[in-house]
């Protein structure tokens, strides 16, 4: 278990911060979609007659058919941009803040730390839209916030092991025995990489916007922070060693 003897971030926290944030949204994204479609399915499965079944497959339908889905799919670009900026503002601020202050190790500080998120999530946004505290109104039971619980915790999971431990092995050898890469290199693919995310999130969310309908416009900023990342890393790998990116 790693200890940090101080509190302050590691050195070059941001880049790596971005596109912790970056992967670990896209993760959330995909848990959230695969829980949705199981739970639809699950919805229409008859259950034998027993007691709590009936009540549990409500509970399934509500929690696929609420005002709080309806919210965002009529409003689905906009709810899946914000999403992916607010996922990475987190990570920022994880990196910057919370990773030195939270104890156990890599992936406990990160599932530690989406309890935050996760707390505003129940307390704050669910009551502003309509779904109630804790998500009470969305006629669901404990399905609302068990498992936007659960879809926090694979973020933080996710943020923590990607930021921690992951960011420090060399691609071509993902065992902890193997050479750690050099960090001058390290940093440069890192910064270069988060440039591309942002500025190809960017490039993509602009080109999309007059193409109806706008719900192209998130799925073409999270291909083109993909593909800027990419480009991106390239670039900072093939960078000169003399020449280093400033922090």
């Amino acid at each position: 278990m790693m200890q940090y003897t101080d509190s302050r971030p590691r050195p070059g926290w941001l880049p790596r911060a971005i596109i912790s944030g970056f992967v670990a949204t896209v993760a959330m994204s995909f848990l959230f979609f695969l829980a949705y479609g199981g739970a639809r399915v699950a919805s229409f499965v008859e259950l034998r007659p027993q007691r709590g079944a009936a009540q549990f497959t409500q509970w399934l339908q509500a929690l696929t058919h609420n005002q709080v889905l309806d919210l965002a799919a009529s409003s689905l670009y906009a709810a899946a941009a914000v999403h992916l900026v607010v996922g990475v503002l987190w990570a920022v601020a994880y990196a910057y803040y919370f990773e030195r202050r939270l104890p156990g190790g890599d992936w406990a500080r990160g599932a530690l730390f989406s309890l935050i998120p996760w707390a505003l999530s129940v307390v704050v946004f669910f009551p502003l839209v309509g779904g109630g505290l804790f998500g009470s109104a969305v006629g669901a039971g404990p399905l609302p916030a068990i498992g936007n619980l659960i879809l926090h915790l694979g973020y933080g999971v996710v943020l923590g092991v990607i930021y921690g431990p992951l960011g420090d092995l060399p691609a071509d050898d993902l065992s902890r025995a193997g050479i750690s890469d050099d960090p001058a290199v390290s940093s440069r693919y890192e910064q270069a990489a988060a440039r591309g995310i942002v500025i190809g999130g960017l490039v993509g969310g602009l080109l999309a916007l007059g193409v109806p309908p706008l719900v192209f416009v998130p799925i073409a900023a999270a291909l083109g922070a993909t593909f800027g990342g990419f480009i991106g890393s390239l670039g900072g790998l093939s960078a000169p060693l003399g020449h280093t990116a400033p922090r």
